[in-house]
């Protein structure tokens, strides 16, 4: 048995990213208050200097006040957020899945979303006849009183966050990380990449492709599927 480690944004699902697009939700619902969007622009502003990713990926102050059931809404209308799987990648994860491998998640993006995605994957999984509970390492949101504070609870899961992540699940389940596959696209997933003994750079940013080349990872292109209508001749309609 081995495991297949795979980074959602950009890897298994088409930017823009999961938590912009649930931000740009919340935002167009005006569930984001104004006093939210000066706290998220101030950290931004205090961090880009010395911590750009973590400008990004650690400020959730948008978030701050809001109930915990915000993330329920999202849970009952998926369609709204996320995208279709790049088919690609869903048949790399259908390959794994019939090697017996222990499929998992691994994103920078906010925990309750990630369960979003592992919810549809599984769905497609069962949908081929291969039965999978994936877990996810994410980042966690932290919660009190029933409401999100805007900051993370534990270190935001990217960088070197998610190679030591990887670390100790592979530690859990008795498998060295050198029987492991992983898959990203970003440079900030090159500690994950770096850390297991099949690594693959799914359209890989500038950055992880230097990288990719230097360790002479593998390189793939994933690509959505095109809309019905495209697929369709001009004067004809998609059945």
């Amino acid at each position: 048995m081995s495991i297949a480690f795979f980074d959602i944004d950009g890897t298994l699902l088409p930017n823009p990213s999961l938590e912009l697009r649930f931000f740009w939700d919340l935002f167009h619902r005006g569930k984001i208050s104004c006093g939210n969007c000066l706290r998220w622009s101030a950290r931004m502003l205090r961090l880009a200097g010395t911590q750009p990713s973590a400008a990004v990926l650690a400020n959730k102050m948008y978030l701050r006040g809001l109930p915990r059931n915000i993330f329920r809404e999202i849970e009952d209308r998926p369609q709204a957020l996320l995208p279709e799987f790049f088919p690609a990648a869903m048949q790399r994860v259908w390959w794994h899945a019939l090697r017996g491998d222990a499929i998992v998640l691994v994103s920078g993006t906010l925990a309750p979303l990630a369960e979003m995605v592992k919810a549809a994957l599984q769905r497609e999984l069962l949908w081929r006849g291969v039965e999978r509970n994936i877990p996810v390492l994410a980042t966690r949101i932290e919660l009190q009183g029933g409401c999100c504070t805007g900051q993370v609870d534990g270190p935001p899961m990217f960088g070197r966050a998610k190679a030591s992540a990887i670390a100790g699940f592979a530690r859990q389940q008795g498998i060295a990380l050198g029987q492991c596959s992983a898959y990203g696209d970003h440079a900030l997933d090159c500690w994950m990449l770096a850390a297991v003994g099949n690594a693959v750079a799914v359209n890989p940013s500038p950055g992880l492709s230097r990288a990719a080349h230097f360790h002479g990872w593998r390189v793939v292109r994933w690509q959505a599927r095109p809309p019905r209508q495209a697929l369709c001749g001009k004067g004809q309609t998609a059945p």
